[in-house]
């Protein structure tokens, strides 16, 4: 008896994993030159398939601005993005930008609201053509360090040029 009510819930848990927590799969990084086709992924994790629609809701947010949306349709705020519906109904709320360019780099969230799930994570984008703001920094230090020490150098000389008269005098 105990093993035939094991292999039912195993049964069960096999094909309802409805009962897991909503995740989201997004990489946390994506690099893009000017001109790519970049897609920001937002895959459903732990939900049966086909999704059902009416009980789906993703947005997705960057600076702040939502930028797209699905809840029954397809909603896009900002012009270059898409969503696919067909996607969407296999669990995958990719936003996808159609020509990157620099002004898209930045942090990208992606809500999802499932039944009464939710969760929400955040993929960065970034501008692979430009160097990393640290290397900007660093460069710009680099350079602004070279100078400081050409000063002391230059300080140094005069120091030791006026001790070197300084010894020339009488006692």
């Amino acid at each position: 008896m105990t093993s035939k009510v094991f292999l039912l819930l195993l049964a069960v848990l096999a094909f309802d994993v409805s009962w897991a927590k909503l995740d989201i799969f997004v990489e946390p990084s994506v690099s893009a030159k000017p001109g790519d086709k970049v897609p920001l992924k937002c895959i459903l994790q732990n939900v049966t398939k086909p999704v059902v629609l009416k009980d789906l809701m993703v947005q997705w947010f960057t600076r702040g601005k939502q930028v797209a949306e699905f809840d029954d349709k397809i909603v896009i705020s900002k012009t270059g993005l898409s969503m696919s519906l067909e996607a969407i109904k296999t669990g995958d709320a990719t936003l996808t930008i159609d020509s990157f360019s620099s002004e898209n780099a930045g942090n990208y969230r992606c809500y999802v609201y499932y039944k009464s799930d939710s969760t929400m994570k955040q993929t960065i984008l970034s501008d692979s053509s430009k160097p990393k703001e640290e290397d900007d920094k660093l460069t710009l230090c680099d350079s602004t360090l070279d100078k400081k020490l050409d000063n002391i150098i230059n300080l140094i000389a005069k120091v030791d040029t006026k001790l070197d008269e300084l010894k020339k005098c009488p006692k």
